[in-house]
């Protein structure tokens, strides 16, 4: 019997080499396949055979991927690239006329997902907390905004409405050390400056949509869930104890019981499909609120692997209609990330040391 082959996108990401080393556990029964921008995609040697493809913003990229999954007879389809969501969403149809099934949720799904303001009034209709926000579209009313929601007194942060995990987010607080900031701090953290904010802000030629919002100081979560057409099969919150660069390098799966009701009416009202991850951080009154849905596997989606339930290789049995049991959950089980390297002779062949 011949096996499927699986395509992962964004074979480039930073945390794509663990992910690679999970997938050749799926060896057995499936052929890997993984696509890139990055002619150097490091995770191109974790799997069978990778292609280089253009950016999801470019014209040709559902034509790109189209070829490769022709070519390879791709079965499965899976998304694991922010700016790609809306376009797979939307040409689903082309790939099922080729025999491939995209691991993606309804095109109205993403959407409403992918839009912050959308994603925050949904979850106030359904009883979901979030966070104070306003939405602003010139420089006059972010300033107001911001002093309307508490600042100086209170921290604030600001996000544009369309963009994913830390781009673009920033925290304004009048505690904020700039000399610290400038001296200690690493680049590519979230603190700003309120003036110097205000000073890119008031003279930018195009002011993007943006959420201001109440700045949450509590624990945060990412929560991993399985959802088949709508409906939950398995929620497992974990903690993003520290980040760095917008991602996890230390976390832990825990039975947060609000977060998992919540996670659960806000897969089911959006009606998500596949593995979804969802966003929650807790205020200074220790609620736990929605920031943020990602119709997408999450960057340590691995943790939940490890703690005892397999989401890609359900969510792939589901597209395939098969039945599976459902798998005991290892709470408390912990995440532990850390930097890896991989090398390249002068003729561009990886290897390891």
């Amino acid at each position: 019997m011949s096996k499927k082959t699986i395509l992962i996108t964004a074979a480039s990401g930073e945390g794509f080499p663990s992910f690679g080393r999970y997938l050749k556990r799926l060896g057995k029964e499936f052929r890997i396949v993984g696509v890139s921008p990055d002619k150097e995609a490091a995770g191109f040697t974790f799997i069978d055979k990778g292609y280089f493809v253009s950016q999801p913003e470019d014209k040709n990229y559902i034509r790109d991927l189209l070829t490769v999954c022709k070519k390879e007879k791709v079965k499965i389809l899976i998304p694991s690239d922010p700016k790609e969501l809306v376009l797979l969403a939307g040409n689903k149809n082309k790939f099922e006329k080729i025999g491939t099934l995209v691991l993606s949720s309804s095109l109205e799904s993403v959407r409403t997902a992918e839009d912050k303001e959308k994603f925050f009034m949904f979850c106030k209709e359904k009883g979901i907390p979030v966070p104070d926000f306003i939405k602003v579209k010139n420089y006059k009313d972010f300033r107001k905004a911001v002093f309307q929601l508490g600042y100086p007194e209170k921290v604030v942060c600001f996000k544009p409405i369309i963009s994913s995990g830390t781009r673009g987010f920033r925290v304004l607080s009048s505690k904020n050390d700039r000399l610290h900031n400038l001296l200690k701090d690493h680049p590519g953290g979230v603190m700003a400056d309120f003036s110097e904010v205000c000073s890119i802000l008031k003279t930018a030629e195009y002011f993007p949509e943006i959420l201001v919002m109440e700045f949450l100081p509590g624990k945060e979560y990412t929560v991993d869930v399985l959802a088949d057409n709508g409906k939950t099969q398995i929620i497992i919150p974990r903690t993003r104890d520290k980040v760095l660069l917008g991602a996890s390098f230390l976390g832990r799966a825990v039975e947060e019981k609000e977060v998992i009701e919540y996670s659960k009416r806000i897969v089911e009202g959006l009606n998500l499909d596949a593995i979804v991850g969802i966003q929650f951080k807790k205020d200074e009154k220790d609620v736990p609120k929605a920031i943020e849905v990602n119709p997408r596997i999450q960057g340590a989606t691995l943790l939940s692997v490890a703690a005892g339930v397999d989401l890609i290789d359900l969510a792939i049995k589901n597209a395939l209609g098969k039945s599976w049991k459902k798998p005991k959950i290892k709470w408390g089980t912990r995440m532990i990330r850390y930097f890896d390297e991989i090398y390249q002779d002068e003729k561009g062949k990886f290897f390891k040391i």
